[in-house]
């Protein structure tokens, strides 16, 4: 016969504890599983000609590369195509200091007027917790084209930007590491996975700590009563 008298206020807190964890162990198994299905996917190529670059209109998005684990900034450079003004993640500035727009140039390939070819993605929503831009130093810490387009004073921006190669430190091309389908990021999906069996684990831990500890005091017993002397 089992006998079990939790404590009070133990309980209560290894419950909401243990909700805690599952349900960050679920959130990570979700985005592992939306990942692989991603990777899947292929992402939209397009290649543009015939544009006029737009160099007061550049914006800055904050970005980490895990392909060189830095973080910086992407150069997101407006050209007017036809009647519309299609933003091109054409650079990126290593450092998380912030770049001063006065001192940046559109890419030279940009200025040249060679074809712009890449991925064509439609972004998302910057999500709820998203750190607040700031307009005034054109700085983004997510993709926003209609507010990066107002920003620069831009009238019919397309909903999607093109990513286009960047330059690697040897002067060759190296394909953008944000080209990615819309709902991915940089981190691999067995990251997440990894993430997933941890907060499980962690809560698989919390259980056997509450269980044990009750055993401990003489709270949780397995065996059976003794019986009556006679």
């Amino acid at each position: 016969m089992i006998r079990f008298r939790p404590l009070p206020l133990m309980s209560i807190f290894a419950i909401v504890a243990l909700a805690v964890l599952v349900s960050f162990g679920r959130w990570q198994w979700e985005r592992y599983e939306q990942k692989t299905a991603l990777a899947d996917e292929p992402v939209p190529e397009m290649t543009i000609e015939d544009y006029q670059t737009l160099p007061e209109g550049l914006q800055f998005v904050y970005g980490v590369r895990q392909d060189v684990h830095q973080q910086g900034w992407r150069v997101f450079a407006p050209v007017q195509y036809g009647d519309t003004v299609v933003f091109v993640d054409s650079e990126f500035i290593e450092g998380a200091r912030a770049p001063d727009p006065a001192e940046v140039r559109v890419p030279p390939a940009l200025r040249l007027g060679a074809p712009i070819s890449g991925a064509s993605i439609r972004p998302e929503p910057p999500a709820p917790l998203t750190r607040a831009p700031r307009p005034l130093q054109r700085l983004w810490f997510a993709v926003d084209l209609s507010a990066m387009g107002r920003n620069a004073g831009l009238e019919n921006v397309a909903d999607y930007y093109i990513a286009s190669a960047y330059m690697g430190a040897d002067g060759r091309a190296v394909t953008n590491p944000f080209a990615m389908a819309p709902g991915a990021d940089t981190l691999p999906p067995a990251r997440h996975m990894g993430y997933a069996i941890t907060w499980y684990g962690l809560a698989l831990v919390l259980v056997v700590i509450y269980f044990a500890y009750h055993v401990s005091v003489g709270r949780l017993s397995l065996r059976p009563p003794r019986p009556p002397e006679a």
